[in-house]
């Protein structure tokens, strides 16, 4: 009998063909895969309740949006630092939440309505939490990559480029806007919603609710992607590393990092590094592997600092346990008021 926390080869090809065609029908990731469609989808059914798998939606990252997202290093004390990071990982508004092994104690990825929504919540709210000690914040300015890209590549080239031509575009056509909110909010907990589903959701018709998913998938505007709990992928370790480019390489190399296996994010910053990034490794070791490639194919790039992630605490719509698995769900909202929750008893009597 399977693990029931573990994923076997048929499931690892499920999860990778979801990655390519998130929305594809268990028709046709059923023919790819050589399997009937209903024991696709009774192993994609399975492996989502326990938390194992998920498919998450939210506003494209590596194109200009209407939002700002900030990455904010947070020192705290001891004995807040758990509670801290739960309750941001609560906000609707907070892409991840990272326990970092060494610089800061905490590294959360924010993505707020605007620059004004982001600074009041760091300098007002964030700041003056009994258990933060100190805060950074650096915002992106351009996002090169981001998780939607990263591949568990279990499946051959022919079964990728059958499912490439159902794969979600990437060209980004306009913005989104609050009108696109109620839609956004439901396709976050699930990315592969019916639309029957989503137009109960919103209230909408399904004419209705079938227009509007339309607008925002062939238009680029969200990103669509499948999640795995990081310990099944066979790249079980993170790190973050912030790095310096030359101001007139900086999208040059910021692309070509983008392209590698191991990133799973990039973007360029304000701040005394103008590059971050994550990404997953297969060992520790790794960490210096990457390194030497990184110094012999972009010589002009400057790694500054290194950290190992202790513990990612959420990653997009998902709370996560110490083995990256899907324990509760946060449907992403960057429209919503970005404000972290009253302490204990403010307010009462």
């Amino acid at each position: 009998m399977q693990d029931s926390s573990s994923l076997d080869e048929l499931d690892l090809s499920l999860v990778n063909a979801v990655q390519i065609a998130p929305r594809g029908s268990w028709q046709l990731i059923g023919s790819v895969l050589g399997v009937d469609p209903s024991t696709v989808a009774r192993r994609w059914q399975r492996i989502t309740e326990q938390g194992l798998v998920w498919v998450t939606a939210y506003a494209r990252l590596t194109a200009p949006t209407a939002f700002v997202l900030g990455c904010v290093e947070i020192d705290c004390r001891p004995s807040e630092r758990d509670r801290l990071a739960v309750l941001l990982a609560r906000l609707p508004q907070v892409v991840s939440v990272h326990h970092v092994g060494s610089g800061r104690d905490l590294l959360v990825l924010v993505n707020a309505r605007g620059l004004p929504a982001l600074s009041r919540f760091v300098l007002d709210e964030l700041s003056h939490h009994p258990g933060v000690r100190r805060t950074s914040v650096h915002t992106a300015t351009t996002v090169f990559g981001e998780g939607v890209q990263w591949r568990l590549n279990a499946l051959s080239p022919a079964q990728r480029a059958q499912l490439a031509a159902h794969a979600p575009p990437r060209a980004k056509q306009g913005v989104l806007t609050e009108e696109d909110r109620d839609l956004m909010v439901a396709l976050s907990t699930d990315g592969r919603r019916t639309v029957a589903e989503l137009a109960e959701l919103t209230g909408a018709s399904v004419s209705t609710a079938r227009r509007r998913l339309a607008k925002l998938v062939d238009r680029g505007l969200v990103s669509i992607r499948c999640e795995v709990a990081q310990s099944l992928t066979g790249w079980p370790v993170s790190a973050i590393f912030w790095a310096n480019a030359p101001a007139d390489e900086l999208s040059e190399i910021g692309r070509a990092l983008a392209d590698l296996a191991e990133i799973r994010f990039c973007a360029a910053v304000t701040g005394e590094h103008n590059l971050i990034m994550i990404v997953w490794l297969r060992s520790p070791e790794d960490c210096q592997r990457l390194e030497e490639r990184l110094a012999a194919r972009l010589p002009s790039l400057s790694l500054a600092e290194r950290a190992i992630t202790l513990r990612q605490l959420k990653r997009q719509t998902r709370v996560l346990d110490d083995l990256g698995r899907s324990t509760e769900v946060v449907p992403t909202d960057p429209w919503a008021d970005l404000r972290l929750p009253a302490p204990d008893g403010a307010g009462s009597g």
